[in-house]
């Protein structure tokens, strides 16, 4: 079942029920008694972290630590890493209850960025808690896609970062993130957000609650920027 999987990864399992659990959701797992993915996503979340940073850190040693930051926030965020599994086709190895896959849920971003991390967790353990051999697996995989990405500015904004950092500077303060609403059946959702800083209102609507952060953390960015050039022009 995982042979395909593990020719893509480079790596061949010694014991396939931790990569199984790797695959394993919770709807799945109660169903049957058997163990789930979210520990292994723990886990895999401050693997990839740390692979992500030291691939920067290696590859851009002259890039100051905020252009490094930037970066990483885009580079670890949940839609790259549903970008990467979407390579290795991870929706076709995912265990769900029949409801939860009735409802299309095998093909949500945030499951499937969830089942990119547990699957690195799985590599990590398997292989004797080998950190130097999972490194060298994922950059041997996506190195030279981040590398390129970085060099070409091919990496999208994090704009949430972008917009702490302004509101931090000016007020001392952080923006507030509020869901306004969730529209739609649970495997093709639209969330609604509201960004909120001082008097200022956006909203901002993505498949995600993240997407949709991001989207109202953007129009915010905008919003300062042109209120903060008025000001500057009025005086």
């Amino acid at each position: 079942m995982y042979q395909e999987l593990e020719e893509k990864l480079g790596y061949k399992f010694k014991d396939l029920s931790i990569l199984r659990q790797a695959f394993t959701h919770i709807s799945y797992a109660r169903e049957r008694g058997i163990g789930h993915y979210e520990n292994l996503e723990f886990l895999g979340d401050s693997l990839l972290n740390f692979m992500i940073v030291d691939l920067l850190v290696s590859e851009f040693p002259q890039k100051r630590e905020g252009t490094l930051a930037t970066l990483k926030a885009y580079l670890i965020s949940e839609d790259f890493f549903y970008e990467l599994a979407q390579e290795l086709e991870l929706s076709r190895y995912i265990l769900m209850s029949r409801g939860e896959t009735e409802r299309g849920q095998v093909h949500n971003i945030s499951i499937i960025s969830d089942v990119f991390e547990a699957l690195w967790a799985a590599v990590y353990l398997d292989s004797g808690k080998d950190c130097n051999l999972v490194k060298e697996l994922f950059n041997n995989l996506f190195g030279e896609k981040i590398v390129s990405m970085v060099r070409e500015g091919k990496v999208r904004k994090d704009f949430k970062t972008e917009l702490q950092e302004i509101t931090q500077k000016r007020w001392k303060e952080r923006p507030v993130y509020r869901v306004m609403s969730v529209e739609g059946p649970s495997h093709d959702r639209t969330f609604s957000v509201e960004c909120s800083v001082k008097e200022f209102r956006t909203v901002g609507r993505g498949k995600s609650k993240k997407q949709a952060e991001q989207e109202a953390a953007r129009k915010m960015v905008d919003a300062l920027t042109s209120s903060f050039s008025s000001s500057e022009t009025s005086e």
